[in-house]
Protein backbone atom coordinates (compact mmCIF):
# COMPACT_ATOMS: atom_id res chain seq x y z
CA UNK A 1 0.00 0.00 0.00
CA UNK A 2 1.48 3.44 -1.13
CA UNK A 3 2.10 5.95 1.25
CA UNK A 4 -0.87 8.48 0.05
CA UNK A 5 -3.26 5.21 0.15
CA UNK A 6 -2.28 4.27 4.07
CA UNK A 7 -2.29 8.42 4.35
CA UNK A 8 -5.78 8.78 3.55
CA UNK A 9 -7.11 4.88 5.30
CA UNK A 10 -5.78 6.54 8.67
CA UNK A 11 -7.22 10.19 7.90
CA UNK A 12 -11.06 8.88 6.87
CA UNK A 13 -10.63 6.54 9.91
CA UNK A 14 -9.78 9.91 12.27
CA UNK A 15 -12.07 11.83 10.51
CA UNK A 16 -15.03 9.26 11.10
CA UNK A 17 -14.08 9.18 14.92
CA UNK A 18 -14.24 12.87 15.10
CA UNK A 19 -16.90 13.26 13.31
CA UNK A 20 -18.80 10.73 15.51
CA UNK A 21 -18.23 13.05 18.52
CA UNK A 22 -18.57 16.66 16.38
CA UNK A 23 -21.61 16.93 14.51
CA UNK A 24 -20.44 19.70 12.13
CA UNK A 25 -17.73 17.35 10.42
CA UNK A 26 -19.82 15.57 7.71
CA UNK A 27 -17.91 12.23 7.07
CA UNK A 28 -20.50 11.89 4.32
CA UNK A 29 -18.80 14.73 2.52
CA UNK A 30 -15.48 13.53 3.42
CA UNK A 31 -15.83 10.15 1.73
CA UNK A 32 -17.48 12.25 -1.49
CA UNK A 33 -14.38 14.32 -1.60
CA UNK A 34 -11.86 10.85 -1.08
CA UNK A 35 -14.31 9.37 -3.83
CA UNK A 36 -12.94 12.25 -6.23
CA UNK A 37 -9.54 10.54 -6.63
CA UNK A 38 -11.31 7.20 -7.90
CA UNK A 39 -12.18 4.19 -6.59
CA UNK A 40 -9.30 2.78 -4.71
CA UNK A 41 -9.60 6.38 -3.08
CA UNK A 42 -13.84 6.02 -2.54
CA UNK A 43 -13.11 2.09 -1.49
CA UNK A 44 -10.71 3.19 1.72
CA UNK A 45 -12.09 6.57 2.27
CA UNK A 46 -15.51 4.20 2.52
CA UNK A 47 -13.94 1.85 4.91
CA UNK A 48 -11.92 4.14 7.24
CA UNK A 49 -14.93 6.82 7.70
CA UNK A 50 -17.47 3.58 8.52
CA UNK A 51 -15.05 1.73 10.31
CA UNK A 52 -14.03 5.13 12.24
CA UNK A 53 -17.82 6.49 12.54
CA UNK A 54 -18.92 2.95 14.17
CA UNK A 55 -15.51 3.31 16.73
CA UNK A 56 -16.87 7.17 17.60
CA UNK A 57 -20.36 5.32 18.08
CA UNK A 58 -19.72 2.49 20.00
CA UNK A 59 -17.88 4.89 22.78
CA UNK A 60 -20.76 6.88 22.91
CA UNK A 61 -22.95 3.96 23.19
CA UNK A 62 -20.64 2.43 25.90
CA UNK A 63 -19.99 5.67 27.62
CA UNK A 64 -23.68 5.91 28.03
CA UNK A 65 -23.90 2.45 29.16
CA UNK A 66 -21.60 2.75 31.83
CA UNK A 67 -23.20 5.66 33.52
CA UNK A 68 -21.46 8.76 31.84
CA UNK A 69 -24.85 10.11 31.84
CA UNK A 70 -25.10 10.89 35.34
CA UNK A 71 -21.80 12.81 35.79
CA UNK A 72 -22.33 14.96 32.65
CA UNK A 73 -26.15 15.18 31.99
CA UNK A 74 -28.03 16.73 34.45
CA UNK A 75 -31.34 17.40 34.88
CA UNK A 76 -33.25 19.92 32.98
CA UNK A 77 -36.71 20.94 32.99
CA UNK A 78 -38.62 20.06 29.72
CA UNK A 79 -38.67 22.73 27.02
CA UNK A 80 -41.95 23.22 25.55
CA UNK A 81 -41.68 21.57 22.01
CA UNK A 82 -42.63 23.75 18.68
CA UNK A 83 -45.80 22.83 17.03
CA UNK A 84 -44.79 21.05 14.13
CA UNK A 85 -47.17 20.27 11.10
CA UNK A 86 -46.36 18.37 7.56
CA UNK A 87 -43.49 16.68 7.04
CA UNK A 88 -41.63 17.32 9.98
CA UNK A 89 -44.46 16.45 12.29
CA UNK A 90 -44.30 13.13 10.37
CA UNK A 91 -40.58 12.67 10.71
CA UNK A 92 -40.73 13.73 14.45
CA UNK A 93 -43.29 10.71 14.87
CA UNK A 94 -41.63 8.09 13.17
CA UNK A 95 -38.54 8.99 14.74
CA UNK A 96 -40.19 8.84 18.34
CA UNK A 97 -42.02 5.45 17.32
CA UNK A 98 -38.81 4.01 15.95
CA UNK A 99 -36.88 4.83 19.37
CA UNK A 100 -39.20 2.66 21.54
CA UNK A 101 -38.33 -0.45 19.56
CA UNK A 102 -34.80 -0.03 20.80
CA UNK A 103 -35.46 -2.45 23.62
CA UNK A 104 -36.42 -5.45 21.32
CA UNK A 105 -32.70 -7.79 19.91
CA UNK A 106 -34.05 -7.92 16.25
CA UNK A 107 -36.45 -4.76 15.88
CA UNK A 108 -33.89 -2.63 18.16
CA UNK A 109 -30.65 -3.65 15.65
CA UNK A 110 -33.37 -2.81 12.70
CA UNK A 111 -34.09 0.88 14.06
CA UNK A 112 -30.22 1.03 14.36
CA UNK A 113 -30.06 0.17 10.87
CA UNK A 114 -31.83 2.12 9.24
CA UNK A 115 -30.54 5.05 11.70
CA UNK A 116 -27.31 4.64 10.33
CA UNK A 117 -27.85 4.15 6.60
CA UNK A 118 -30.82 6.82 6.22
CA UNK A 119 -30.15 8.95 9.44
CA UNK A 120 -33.59 8.87 10.76
CA UNK A 121 -33.54 8.77 13.26
CA UNK A 122 -30.32 10.11 13.88
CA UNK A 123 -27.56 8.36 14.89
CA UNK A 124 -26.18 10.37 17.61
CA UNK A 125 -29.65 10.33 19.18
CA UNK A 126 -29.97 6.61 18.77
CA UNK A 127 -26.16 5.71 19.94
CA UNK A 128 -27.42 7.16 23.57
CA UNK A 129 -30.77 5.57 23.45
CA UNK A 130 -29.36 2.65 22.24
CA UNK A 131 -26.74 2.94 25.36
CA UNK A 132 -29.43 3.74 28.06
CA UNK A 133 -31.66 0.70 27.15
CA UNK A 134 -31.37 -2.77 26.82
CA UNK A 135 -29.77 -2.81 23.18
CA UNK A 136 -27.48 -5.74 22.43
CA UNK A 137 -23.24 -4.27 21.84
CA UNK A 138 -23.09 -6.97 19.57
CA UNK A 139 -26.33 -5.85 17.22
CA UNK A 140 -25.40 -2.17 17.53
CA UNK A 141 -21.54 -2.77 16.18
CA UNK A 142 -23.17 -4.57 13.45
CA UNK A 143 -25.76 -2.56 12.48
CA UNK A 144 -24.04 0.55 12.45
CA UNK A 145 -20.97 -0.63 10.70
CA UNK A 146 -23.10 -2.30 7.68
CA UNK A 147 -25.49 0.95 8.05
CA UNK A 148 -22.57 3.14 7.75
CA UNK A 149 -20.91 1.11 4.77
CA UNK A 150 -24.06 1.10 2.98
CA UNK A 151 -24.55 5.34 2.97
CA UNK A 152 -21.16 6.06 2.40
CA UNK A 153 -20.95 3.44 -0.42
CA UNK A 154 -24.13 4.88 -2.39
CA UNK A 155 -22.65 8.64 -2.01
CA UNK A 156 -19.31 7.92 -3.25
CA UNK A 157 -20.15 5.39 -6.07
CA UNK A 158 -21.56 7.83 -8.66
CA UNK A 159 -18.33 10.31 -7.71
CA UNK A 160 -15.68 7.78 -8.11
CA UNK A 161 -17.26 6.10 -11.45
CA UNK A 162 -17.29 9.66 -12.92
CA UNK A 163 -13.90 10.31 -11.71
CA UNK A 164 -12.51 7.27 -12.91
Amino acid sequence: MTASLLTLLLGALGYGVASAFIPILNAEAFVVAAAAGGVTFAVLGVAGAAVGQTVGKVTIFLLVRKGVHHRFLRERPPRPRKTLTGWRLRVRTWSERLLTHLDRPVVGGLVVLASAAGGVPPLAVVAVMAGLRRTPLASFVVAVVVGRLARFAVLAWPVAVIAS
